[in-house]
């Protein structure tokens, strides 16, 4: 299967009758390709970072820094997931 993008592009160079349409099609998959691609990021961290309590479920020393790197990981994603605007999905989230 071939690239959607590549798909738009070429459907782009075969006519000006959508251009418009296409190319803001293809800005839109572009976008959202850079903000699953920083998303995945945040997961790798978030998976990476080992989580700061022992066995006993007593706090390590690496308690502070598992803090920042969690605090900084979760509001980074809330701002690439548009958490702080209204929509469909921020609406209908359930309640925590």
């Amino acid at each position: 299967m071939t690239d959607i993008t590549q798909k738009l592009q070429s459907a782009i160079s075969a006519g000006p009758a959508q251009s418009e349409v296409l190319q803001e099609a293809l800005r839109e998959i572009r976008d959202l390709r850079k903000q699953r691609d920083a998303l995945e990021e945040i997961l790798i961290v978030l998976a990476r970072t080992q989580l700061p309590w022992d066995e006993d479920g007593n706090p390590t020393e690496g308690l502070p820094h598992f803090k920042e790197r969690y605090q900084r990981a979760i509001h980074e994603a809330a701002g690439l997931l548009g958490l702080d605007l209204r929509s469909t999905i921020t609406r209908t989230e359930p309640k925590t």
